[in-house]
């Protein structure tokens, strides 16, 4: 049985690939949403199937944790989405600007993780698993003394920290205008 999208889905999704996706099995694999806000959670579940998936700037929605098994997830700027345990499968995932969230220790095993611009971060401990980890203005991210494994660190202007010296093995470490 094939389960059939929400309407509004559907129609949202006609507008942006000028074709017709009726079910789920009609998604593609890629899928850009950039900056619509009528895109509400009732709807995740069904864009959960999409391997690569941008939902930037979509302010309306808040539930994400559906869409933990999207290969590829872009978040940028998603300001209502608060709660991300859900999301720790996801290989690549973007949330620069989601200044609602603070408890990202559920993402510890994301290959490459943008947090920058996520005000609400203070904790970054569960992260030391993480390749590929952006910190840049996580003012009030402090203590980085778990980030020792990371290969590539951005913690551009992150004006809390103090101590680097835990992170002498990072490959590629970036501390532009931080004030330790």
């Amino acid at each position: 049985v094939t389960s059939s999208l929400p309407e509004a889905l559907r129609e949202l999704l006609e507008e942006e690939l000028g074709e017709e996706c009726a079910t789920v099995a009609d998604m593609p694999d890629e899928l850009e949403l950039i900056g619509r806000d009528e895109l509400t959670d009732d709807m995740l579940p069904a864009l959960a199937s999409v391997q690569q998936l941008d939902l930037s700037e979509c302010t309306n929605i808040h539930n994400v944790g559906v869409l933990g098994g999207v290969r590829n997830l872009c978040l940028n700027e998603c300001t209502g989405v608060r709660d991300v345990s859900g999301l720790g499968g996801v290989q690549d995932l973007g949330m620069y600007g989601c200044t609602g969230v603070e408890d990202v220790s559920a993402l510890g095993e994301v290959e490459s993780l943008n947090l920058s611009q996520c005000t609400g971060v203070r904790d970054v401990s569960a992260l030391g698993k993480v390749k590929t980890l952006e910190l840049c203005s996580c003012t009030q991210v402090s203590d980085v003394s778990a980030l020792g494994t990371v290969h590539t660190l951005y913690l551009d202007d992150c004006t809390a920290v103090r101590d680097v010296s835990a992170l002498g093995t990072v490959h590629t470490l970036s501390l532009r205008n931080c004030a330790g």
